[in-house]
């Protein structure tokens, strides 16, 4: 019997029990990492615009692959890195909407409530995100997922 997995999976059910949202090791399930995220996956950009890269990274190698995402991590946001990301919204309970991979108005505004509720976000819910909604949800990524 391998007694790391099943005290890994004892912990997991535990804490899934209890509602809380559990850190997962990068590239929990991406077909592979391309050489740029592994560059700068830990990078801190603190850039709050939707096309940082590294951002993209964490997102694909954390709440995306964990819900869903089987896509390479490279920074490049596609369709099924947004059906990743619903999910993930979805199961936070911040969106209810379609597993469409398209995000609009509730996508966004899952983003922001993630971006408030764990990133220090403090402007409006209104699915219009802007730099400080962007930089709310990478640092909420980043602490959830990464530690950082």
């Amino acid at each position: 019997m391998n007694w790391k997995r099943t005290s890994a999976v004892a912990v997991a059910v535990s804490v899934a029990l209890a509602g809380l949202t559990v850190a997962t090791p990068a590239q929990a399930g991406n077909s592979y990492t391309t050489q740029f995220c592994k560059d700068n996956m830990y990078r801190l950009t603190n850039s709050g615009s939707a096309t940082d890269m590294p951002m993209w990274c964490r997102i694909q190698a954390g709440p995306a692959a964990t819900f869903g995402y089987t896509g390479p991590a490279d920074g490049y946001p596609g369709v099924n890195t947004w059906k990743g990301v619903q999910r993930y919204l979805t199961a936070e309970k911040v969106y209810s909407g379609p597993i469409d991979g398209y995000p609009g108005k509730y996508t966004y505004m899952g983003i922001q409530t993630i971006a408030k509720r764990s990133g220090g976000y403090t402007g409006p819910i209104d699915g219009a995100p802007g730099y400080y909604s962007w930089l709310g949800f990478d640092r909420a990524i980043r602490m959830m997922w990464f530690g950082l």
